[in-house]
């Protein structure tokens, strides 16, 4: 399992909008609770953030263009970049699937889905039909929100652009004729909200329940079916580890990237591999590369205290920050990197070798 947790300077950004009332389009806000440290109290605040969906679509539009350059299966709507994913009957027969016809066949109906698409094996789907089947994400992706102990350098504002169209005349204080249509404004005027603040967010890839089915009753596959997966299995968790590596490497993820493009700098990264669950701890702090270094230790030991002596462990740090201690990064289980790149290009040897 690979558990992720980075800390991330943007500036200028308008990646997540709501809504827009007017000519002003708003930026995404969320309640968080932080403590005061001058009322040793919790107060909630209303910040910028981007949220999981948000992401979680980015991601998958990596992974679609990751597995056509593997030669991975994709489905009709996910080459498409629409993540519906086999949750309707209409859409089966376009995707030329065979709905299931009872309970025992919802298995059969999984497998299926899996070999058609590797976007449902690693982002999950609800097929919502008579006979209903949940396949649970196999990537989870939390908000990025500002930093709990930095969110006094987080703020938003409304940036006022217009467009002007100075070879037309201005209609829009002219008396209306009839018939004119006095929409045609020879300016537009509007207000994009932009954000800037350190971000942090968590994100967790269960390797192992990829390329595996999550239902495990009812009527059996054909063997051919469940061999091809394990056979499809190493390459498709390269093509979910590269386009999680793709995703941060390029922030191409969002909205209004052609002309809000953010000034984007990594401050930081862990990355945890670990033969058990383990979350790393949220990037809140410089501290939290150190935390998650000592938690995955204790975490490893507890398993093997209860007897299960396969407990493996590895952490990868990157650190533009300067907050790992020089003791931590002497460890044999932390590995320190000079950019998330390089990282990514570790965790992908070790899948190919």
């Amino acid at each position: 399992m690979l558990s992720l947790s980075a800390r991330l300077k943007l500036n200028l950004e308008s990646l997540n909008g709501v809504e827009t009332i007017g000519n002003f389009a708003r930026h995404r806000t969320a309640p968080i609770v932080v403590h005061d440290v001058q009322t040793s109290t919790f107060q909630v605040r209303y910040v910028p953030v981007i949220s999981g969906e948000s992401l979680g679509h980015g991601y998958q539009t990596h992974l679609v263009d990751v597995c056509r350059e593997l030669g991975l299966p994709v489905g009709h709507y996910s080459s498409l970049y629409e993540f519906i994913k086999f949750s309707e009957k209409n859409y089966l027969k376009e995707e030329k699937i065979e709905e299931p016809k009872d309970h025992n066949d919802l298995q059969r109906f999984e497998v299926d889905v899996l070999l058609k698409d590797v976007v449902a094996d690693v982002g999950g789907f609800l097929y919502t039909g008579d006979n209903a089947v949940k396949r649970t994400s196999r990537i989870q992706m939390g908000y990025m929100i500002p930093a709990l102990k930095d969110t006094d350098a987080a703020a938003l504002e409304a940036q006022f652009h217009v467009r002007y169209l100075q070879s037309q005349p201005q209609k829009g204080g002219q008396k209306r004729e009839e018939g004119e249509d006095q929409t045609k404004l020879g300016q537009a005027i509007y207000n994009v909200e932009v954000a800037s603040a350190i971000y942090t967010l968590t994100v967790n890839l269960d390797l192992e329940g990829i390329s595996v089915p999550s239902i495990r009753f009812g009527n059996t596959p054909e063997p051919s079916k469940i061999q091809e997966l394990k056979t499809q299995k190493p390459k498709r968790e390269r093509a979910a580890v590269l386009a999680l590596g793709r995703l941060f490497s390029s922030m191409k993820t969002g909205a209004k990237l052609s002309r809000f493009l953010p000034n984007t700098e990594l401050l930081s990264l862990v990355v945890t591999e670990t033969s058990f669950p383990f979350t790393v701890s949220p990037g809140n702090s410089k501290e939290y590369i150190d935390a998650t270094i000592q938690r995955v230790a204790k975490a490893s030991e507890m398993h093997q205290k209860a007897g299960i002596t396969q407990a493996t462990h590895m952490v990868h740090v990157v650190d533009n920050e300067y907050a790992l201690p020089k003791n931590r990064s002497q460890n044999d289980y932390v590995k320190t990197h000079s950019n998330l790149e390089e990282l990514f290009t570790h965790l992908l040897e070790e899948k190919t070798g």
